[in-house]
């Protein structure tokens, strides 16, 4: 299990540099950042080799609407474009049912999109981020959804929990391989080599509430949600299904990572 050695965010746990680690760099963009740390950290601890970790938030978005926490607690992306990383994360965000450029930090999030082609080794994108940067990527076309995919759906064997109103119809793939997916709920996984990059539609980092606390929020909401399907069992209580997906996924991701660096650094001697 690796060391986290985390240098911004609400688990920041160290002041020093660690040379010898893996850099990852990871755009929090959902509305409970701290839990989200936690989330990821724990997926992340998959990887065979030690890990100092980023927390980053949009600076337009931060100078908007994050709370004076955040912003003591987080860097701005600004603070960092200058830094090379072997990784990029980007969470999803509660925007699928708007537009892209109603997103008040949609022009950043360009320029990211931009910048991790020659900062970054290897880049993941999570529900709306792989909405967005796949579309803006040119690897395939999404379709905005009025009726919410909730639940947990197992397809090319991943087992891994949904909650978008959009889906990416497997026709619709452009430029990327489709690893996962089905004609119910679209494409799940979808992977663009010459990016570098790996587009996953669901939230392998949920915990096992996660999606009962999404339920009971769009119900207070008065959103009238159907309920998430394959996850409750027959009292009504969530069951974790994923959580192997979960593990494997990372720590292959994160073996990737480490293999690409390698296969860089072989290439520069």
């Amino acid at each position: 299990m690796a060391e986290i050695y985390i240098t911004s965010g609400f688990t920041k746990n160290t002041n020093i540099d660690h040379p010898e680690t893996l850099n990852v760099l990871l755009l929090n963009l959902m509305p409970n950042r701290a839990e989200t740390e936690h989330q990821f950290v724990s997926l992340l601890k998959n990887s065979t080799k030690d890990i100092t970790l980023t927390f980053c938030l949009p600076k337009t978005h931060t100078l908007k609407n994050n709370p004076h926490e955040s912003l003591k607690k987080y860097v701005t992306f600004d603070e960092v474009k200058s830094n090379y990383y072997d990784a990029l994360i980007v969470t999803g965000a509660p925007l699928d049912r708007i537009s892209f450029t109603a997103v008040d930090y949609w022009d950043e999030l360009l320029e990211i999109t931009e910048w991790r082609k020659t900062h970054v080794t290897q880049s993941l994108f999570i529900c709306w981020s792989a909405y967005a940067v796949g579309e803006i990527d040119g690897v395939f076309k999404g379709q905005q959804l009025t009726r919410k995919i909730s639940g947990v759906y197992t397809t090319n064997g991943l087992t891994i929990p949904h909650s978008r109103y959009f889906t990416i119809p497997l026709k619709n793939s452009i430029n990327g391989t489709i690893l996962a997916g089905n004609t119910e709920i679209g494409a799940v996984l979808i992977q663009n080599d010459q990016l570098h990059s790996t587009y996953l539609t669901g939230h392998l980092e949920y915990q096992t509430n996660t999606l009962a606390q999404e339920y009971q929020r769009d119900i207070v909401a008065g959103l009238s949600p159907h309920k998430p399907g394959n996850y409750f069992d027959k009292n009504n209580i969530p069951v974790n299904t994923w959580s192997l997906t979960a593990n494997k996924f990372y720590h292959q991701w994160m073996a990737n990572v480490i293999k690409t660096k390698k296969s860089i650094a072989l290439g520069r001697e």
